[in-house]
């Protein structure tokens, strides 16, 4: 085959062109430093290069997720850090108060310093990092503690991206830092009223009997000797009559029978179940024996312990549940020397009564009669067991108030319809024993001054006085140890003949209200501007009780021992199987009337009742609701599948919102036209354009009045047997699983402005836990902080060694992009001299084979 020079020629310009492209891509890759620069270039190269890259990017948002959290987190420990610093200052001025030489003017000064540290604690709580928040949860706009020191942030946590579906928390909400529950601390509680031995404060009534023993004999002038009356708080090896003073036996001959103490008790046991008991012991057994008693009453056992009962040093009970993590544990005792059927019962026989804790809330109406007693060891001095309240203005009442001004002008008679109040009926003994009734017609000019002229008018020498917002008489015809003649009795009547008269043939009617430390639950709610709010934590139990076709079912509750919400079922709360049960309600409704109703928790329907009409009480579904849950199984024809299935259908008890619902319908009159869903619900929602009820985050119940900024509105909610309450002269909790950062701080300084170091029901509030038990509380939220300190500061190193880690990681992805895609410099260099060199020579022999002619051919 000839070869043409067209031939040779077309061949060299190809090869031209090919060495051309190389030595251009070659150059390329040098300038460039890449290998390829499009993706037809080489696929697998191209391909390679991406995913590499795409790793690099991940690990650029890594590094930067996790910058951004470690800044955070960083931010958030040295916050931490400086908080527990300044709560661990916080406790030592809170030692050095609880010193027993501190003057009030001392006091003050450590008040004031604990006050700059609480609000120097505010203003780290609000710390922020380049405009975030950092204890707010995810609401990083939102300022998480308010000037009223009330957490306004969410519980959300935020996370940082660390790779694919890998994601770590990196903030502290406020909620958990500040209202956070630690379920391995035990929850302990106080009563506090100061206990002092009786015999030794009042050595006038001490006698020593022929046996060589010391009795207590109130009416014996013949006293064993004792220098002096000193106050000495109670121990475990005091004997009971020195704990409640109840008098002995006189048998005569100088022989004595030791008296008998009655305890009555009531509250909750850890596991939830109520507590409303009586037991009696003997003056001569031992406080260690009331002690025992009590925590065989909380279910202590001789083989195992749920409780321990303890005295403290002012000889005050204090109860601490030994299983962590309990929230509902409940106490509170009165003792008296008379067995009665109820507490009410000893206010309105006057009854001798020992107080243990007393709060200072007003009761609800709740006798028809109260009989004064002396129970100070003064038989000149009567009492009548009752505190008397000025709505009106917020105050205890005094001599000059106006009768109806403190306890209204309207009653609650036997069969719980309200009534006017005509007068009252005073009987009794004067001083000298003569038999006296003396009525008094009751009208909107009457004041106690008039109550207390009938008094000391009628009832021979004696004095009349309030005290404290409680009325007194005192017997001035004898000394403080000789027995005195005087008894007085008061009875509230209503008109029952319509005859405006006041006589004795009329019916009593229930308008007189115990004082609190005689009165558990049968309390008004705490009212402030237009807001009604109880003072007690409803709790879940551990368990919960259905009925599934009949059948009985306990199961374990999901939200044992946490706050309860609108959600959860009243009867799970009361903890009853049975039903129905009754909740007895007494209100004052938007306008200030005194009125009642109940509510009837039933698994038939439930329903409540008020002047004499009952409603039944609907869900949302329109069905009427059950005490407990309900589950009814059906069985039915699946029409797409052809088979019989089995569908279980449940109907909830009533729950708190519907609790809630009920009460706003009642205290703004707006009552369902029927007895029919729709009417329920219409009634319902324009109750709702008036008044907000719920349960607020720490399971107590609250209503607002939405029509005035200072509410007339007044509640009581309460159940005969104490199953569940809303307001209560309970016991004070010294600590709890549960904790609230801010409320810890003002109580604690609350307590060293009082300048106790106890609870101390006689001081300015007497809901203050004392010094000693604020330094416990304030113990436990130190604790708190520093788990979370603790917590955040692994936090930091987390997110430290993640960038770290990344920052290798990345180097490596690097260097394989590296090989994979950069230029080998070497390599390159020698393949574009080799090129360079044949594209010379490939020049070269073009030029020869353009210069060749015919006659060069046949040379």
């Amino acid at each position: 085959m000839r070869v043409t020079q067209f031939t040779l020629y077309n061949n060299f310009l190809l090869n031209n062109q090919t060495t051309l492209s190389e030595l251009n891509k070659t150059q390329t890759e040098l300038s460039t430093g890449k290998k390829i620069q499009n993706l037809y270039d080489n696929p697998t190269i191209y391909n390679n290069y991406l995913k590499l890259d795409t790793e690099i990017n991940t690990f650029t948002q890594i590094k930067s997720s996790a910058n951004f959290a470690l800044n955070f987190a960083r931010e958030s420990d040295t916050t931490l850090n400086d908080i527990v610093s300044t709560l661990t200052n916080f406790k030592t001025k809170l030692i050095n108060a609880a010193n027993d030489t501190n003057d009030i003017t001392s006091r003050e000064a450590i008040v004031s310093e604990l006050k700059g540290e609480l609000n120097h604690l505010k203003d780290l709580a609000n710390s922020s990092i380049n405009g975030k928040y950092i204890f707010s949860g995810s609401a990083f706009n939102i300022k998480p503690i308010d000037d009223d020191f009330n957490y306004q942030g969410n519980d959300k946590y935020v996370k940082a991206f660390l790779g694919s579906g890998i994601e770590r928390e990196y903030n502290i909400p406020g909620s958990e830092l500040f209202l956070g529950r630690d379920n391995d601390y035990k929850k302990t509680m106080t009563v506090n009223i100061p206990q002092y031995n009786k015999m030794k404060a009042n050595p006038e009534f001490v006698v020593m009997g022929a046996d060589g023993k010391l009795y207590i004999d109130k009416n014996n002038p013949n006293t064993y000797s004792q220098d002096v009356a000193v106050n000495e708080p109670i121990n475990v090896n005091s004997k009971i009559r020195e704990l409640t003073g109840v008098e002995d036996i006189d048998n005569g001959n100088g022989t004595y029978t030791s008296g008998t103490s009655y305890f009555y008790i009531k509250g909750r046991r850890p596991d939830g179940t109520t507590i409303n008991t009586k037991f009696s012991l003997s003056n001569d057994d031992s406080v260690s024996d009331l002690l025992n008693k009590i925590g065989e009453i909380y279910g202590n056992t001789v083989t195992n312990k749920v409780v321990d009962v303890s005295l403290n040093d002012m000889g005050e009970i204090q109860i601490t549940d030994l299983n962590s993590g309990k929230m509902i544990s409940d106490f509170f005792m009165v003792a008296s020397n008379k067995d009665e059927a109820s507490v009410e019962d000893l206010v309105k026989n006057g009854d001798y009564i020992v107080e243990f804790q007393k709060s200072y809330y007003p009761s609800a109406p709740s006798l028809d009669t109260i009989t004064s007693n002396n129970s100070n060891f003064d038989n000149r001095v009567f009492k009548f067991g009752a505190y008397y309240y000025n709505y009106k203005e917020n105050r205890e009442a005094i001599a000059q108030d106006k009768v109806f001004d403190v306890l209204g002008d309207k009653g609650i008679d036997s069969n719980g319809n309200v009534r006017d109040v005509l007068g009252i009926i005073i009987r009794g003994t004067d001083t000298n024993g003569g038999v006296k009734t003396i009525p008094i017609k009751l009208d909107s000019t009457t004041t106690f001054e008039d109550i207390m002229r009938s008094i000391k008018n009628n009832f021979g020498n004696v004095d009349v006085s309030f005290e404290n917002g409680e009325l007194v008489v005192t017997d001035k015809s004898i000394n403080k140890t000789e027995p005195s003649k005087l008894s007085i009795t008061m009875t509230a009547y209503w008109d029952s003949d319509n005859d405006n008269v006041l006589a004795t043939h009329d019916t009593p009617i229930k308008y007189f209200t115990p004082k609190d430390s005689i009165n558990f639950d049968k309390l008004w709610m705490s009212r402030k501007d237009n807001t009604i709010l109880g003072n007690y934590s409803n709790i879940e139990k551990d368990y919960k009780i259905i009925f599934k076709d009949g059948e009985k079912i306990i199961e374990n509750n999901p939200n044992a021992q946490q706050y309860i919400t609108n959600n959860s079922v009243i009867m799970d709360v009361m903890g009853s199987d049975t039903s129905p049960q009754t909740l007895d309600i007494k209100f004052r409704d938007i306008n200030g009337e005194l009125k009642t109703a109940s509510i009837t928790l039933d698994d038939n329907g439930s329903f409540f009742t008020i002047n004499g009409n009952s409603y039944h009480i609907y869900n949302t579904n329109g069905d009427i609701s059950p005490a407990h849950d309900i589950i009814t199984t059906t069985t039915e024809f699946d029409p797409t599948t052809c088979e019989i299935c089995t569908k279980e259908n449940l109907n909830k008890g009533m729950t708190f919102k519907q609790l809630g619902d009920v009460i706003s319908m009642l205290v703004t009159n707006n009552l369902p036209l029927t007895d029919d869903a729709s009417s329920y619900n219409e009634a319902v929602k324009n109750a709702k354009k008036e008044v907000e009820t719920g349960i607020d985050d720490k399971g107590r119940f609250y209503l607002k009045d939405l029509s005035n900024s200072q509410t007339k509105i007044d509640l009581s909610i309460s159940n005969k047997d104490s199953n569940i309450y809303f307001q209560a002269n309970n016991s004070l909790t010294i600590d709890s699983p549960q904790v609230d950062f801010f409320e810890t701080l003002q109580k604690a300084i609350s307590s060293v402005e009082n300048g106790e170091n106890f609870a101390n029901a006689n001081s300015n509030n007497p809901r203050d836990i004392g010094i000693q038990g604020a330094i416990k509380a304030i113990d436990h939220v130190l604790d708190r902080v520093r788990r979370s300190h603790a917590k955040i500061g692994a936090v930091s190193n987390e997110f430290d060694m993640t960038i770290q880690r990344v920052d290798m990681l990345k180097v490596n992805v690097e260097t394989l992009q590296s090989e994979n895609i950069d230029t080998d410099i070497g390599e390159a260099s020698m393949k574009l001299n080799s090129l360079q060199l044949s594209y010379q020579a490939l020049l070269a022999s073009i030029a020869k084979i353009n210069n060749l002619t015919l006659l060069n051919y046949l040379r």
